[in-house]
């Protein structure tokens, strides 16, 4: 039993590193140990887990299949070893969370309190950004984003809605007109995120056509805190995050246009690497805004 989990330990590392060598440095052992290992478990089934070639390494359709399968063995062998720790309660080490600034300040922030004195042993720390991280490249445990997640090798558990909307200040309005359709945006100043970024694109529904916008004006900026400012000041229109608008500008100071194309809120998801074991610090993190949200404040 012993050398089916070995086998399953170095056919996994391999599997992440993409490489025998690299699996080999990770593990602080020869790579012909690791090429026997895993070809003794390819033996055992009767398949072929990897394309071996000289300049590539990568899964077979049977390999993909015993990937998934193997990854739920080993989590489940760590899940009964922590269950025998007396450790379980108290979480440690460093928990690397990535997000938007605006969401850390409004949706993250008022529940570290309660979070961090249950886990006095955990260190949190931030990772603030208006574009999602290379989670691997920077050692990040746990990622907030919104819309589509395009990288599949990741994990990504719904855990709220965030709604965009149109903003304008009641004077910008009276000045230059309110908008009634989306192709009234051409003739408005439009204040917006930076060209080519994500959250440039307004996103506005017509009947079962979905139009994709990038308005143009005289500033854009690589925050919205900045556009929900200036949309304050009667700039211009601006798309922003219903929460941020709601936290950051005054009572009155801003209203809502074309609500009627808005499409459907995005899904928020808590986003963290499949090819890794939830470490126990992201399940207690995890299980704690699970208990405390259903959307964004």
């Amino acid at each position: 039993m012993y050398d089916n989990i070995r086998e399953l330990a170095f056919f996994l590392r391999v599997s992440e590193e993409a490489s025998f060598s690299a699996a080999a440095r990770s593990l602080d052992l020869d790579p012909s140990t690791i090429s026997k290992v895993v070809q003794r478990l390819e033996n055992r089934l009767g398949v072929r887990l990897f394309h071996r070639t000289s300049r590539a390494l990568r899964l077979t359709q049977e390999g993909e299949r015993f990937l998934a399968s193997a990854q739920k063995v080993m989590q489940a062998l760590e899940e009964a070893e922590e269950s025998l720790s007396p450790s379980l309660n108290e979480v440690g080490g460093v928990l690397r969370i990535a997000c938007t600034p605006a969401l850390a300040r409004l949706w993250l922030a008022p529940l570290m309190p309660a979070f961090c004195e249950a886990h006095p042993k955990l260190r949190l720390e931030f990772i603030q950004s208006a574009t999602p991280p290379d989670m691997f490249e920077q050692q990040i445990d746990l990622s907030f984003q919104s819309g589509s997640i395009p990288d599949s090798s990741l994990v990504a558990r719904r855990v709220g809605t965030v709604r965009w909307r149109v903003y304008a200040a009641p004077s910008y309005l009276e000045r230059h007109g309110v908008p009634r359709t989306p192709a009234d945006l051409a003739g408005h100043r439009c204040l917006n995120f930076l060209p080519g970024s994500y959250r440039s694109n307004w996103h506005l529904k017509e009947g079962h056509t979905l139009h994709t916008l990038a308005p143009v004006g005289a500033v854009s900026a690589n925050g919205g805190d900045l556009l929900c400012a200036l949309a304050v000041a009667g700039m211009g229109l601006a798309r922003l995050a219903e929460y941020r608008a709601d936290a950051d500008a005054p009572a009155g100071s801003l209203v809502t246009v074309l609500d009627e194309f808005e499409p459907e809120g995005e899904p928020m998801y808590a986003v963290y690497p499949s090819r890794r074991h939830l470490s126990l610090r992201v399940r207690a993190f995890l299980e704690h805004i699970g208990e405390q949200l259903s959307e964004p404040r």
